[in-house]
């Protein structure tokens, strides 16, 4: 009896231990939260307040209600892993509640606010569903790594009112480098850029175009006057050295061209190649 007795009390704690739950409200005053306390149903908005530190721990759940979201005003610090990523979802989510009679849709809860004075904000590993907005931050100094952002309604990212370009369902870093051995890194990943290397970027690619571009308008010129060399009638000048001088004039503007055309090809070539590189260092 004793015997069956304390296996009844085992299976009835683990049967407790997986259906935990938590729900939160307000300023989080935990420093760090883990998946213990799965899952984490946000009824009303949470705040992180200033100064303080929320660290949340891999394999967390947090499932918001309608208009609630997080609001982030200290640091944060989400260190999901690939195995076991932290997920920010609606309260309809049955992959997350078995629960819910409804199906999950973009718009069902408000998404991630990251103030201006907050302080240092790291996400890593973490999965965004079927809010409003994703993650909208005023702190540019945000890293975010491995993030997959799915079915939210307006947009998955935007950084001081201007959108990133995010795709769905699809690993997005953000002044962080992309970690191929990471879930959804490598092939499908998609490497962040920082303000500065998209400035870089695209400066060298706009040299690379124009400078192809001139180029081959004054190659073009070149070889117009090629054949306008190749034509040339020195019986219709009545002084031959009229025509010579002449002949000699369109020779210097062919060279004259061919110059500045491989100075620009040259300059267009070096633009190309540095907008290349910007995706591999």
């Amino acid at each position: 009896m004793k015997r069956a007795a304390t296996i009844l009390l085992l299976a009835v704690g683990c049967c407790i231990t997986l259906h935990a739950e938590t729900h939160l409200s307000g300023e989080i005053q935990s420093a760090s939260l883990d998946a213990s306390g799965n899952p984490y149903f946000v009824e009303k908005d949470i705040v992180v307040p200033s100064g303080k530190k929320l660290t949340l721990k891999e394999g967390c759940v947090f499932l918001f209600n309608q208009f609630s979201g997080l609001n982030v005003n200290g640091n944060l610090s989400v260190e999901g892993s690939s195995q076991r990523p932290v997920i920010f979802s609606c309260v309809n989510d049955g992959d997350f509640n078995p629960k819910s009679a409804q199906l999950p849709n973009p718009f069902d809860w408000n998404g991630i606010i990251i103030a201006k004075e907050s302080g240092s904000v790291h996400m890593q590993n973490f999965q965004l569903r079927y809010s409003v907005y994703g993650i909208k931050s005023q702190n540019t100094s945000v890293t975010i790594q491995n993030g997959i952002f799915r079915q939210n309604g307006q947009f998955h990212f935007t950084l001081n009112d201007k959108i990133q370009y995010v795709q769905d369902n699809i690993s997005y870093s953000f002044n962080a480098a992309t970690d191929s051995s990471s879930a959804g890194g490598g092939k499908n990943g998609q490497k962040g850029a920082s303000p500065t290397r998209n400035i870089i970027r695209y400066s060298c690619l706009g040299i690379g175009v124009v400078g192809l571009a001139v180029g081959t308008v004054f190659a073009v010129q070149a070889s117009n006057t090629l054949n306008k060399m190749n034509s040339w009638n020195l019986k219709s000048y009545p002084n031959s050295t009229i025509g010579t001088q002449a002949y000699n004039d369109f020779d210097t503007d062919r060279k004259s061209q061919l110059k500045t055309a491989t100075i620009f090809y040259v300059l267009g070539g070096l633009g190309v190649a540095g907008f290349t590189a910007t995706f591999f260092f």
